[in-house]
């Protein structure tokens, strides 16, 4: 699958591992790892209800373990 995402850890363009994808209100969403970091990040991209184009992305924090 052809992205035409930035990593935002490393800055790499070019082929990302998909893990899911859903909606969110009028997003689609992606959820995506990078080759060559292993960074994870969500893709939202979209066009609202007046129209405009929108696009982001967000970095997803990996979940620490809490020790007990």
């Amino acid at each position: 699958m052809k992205n035409l995402v930035k990593c935002p850890y490393c800055g790499y363009e070019g082929e990302f591992k998909l893990h899911k994808t859903w909606k969110f209100r009028f997003y689609d969403v992606s959820r995506f790892e990078c080759q060559k970091c292993h960074g994870v990040f969500n893709y939202y991209r979209g066009v609202s209800p007046t129209g405009k184009k929108s696009e982001f992305v967000i970095r997803v924090k990996p979940r620490v373990k809490s020790k007990q």
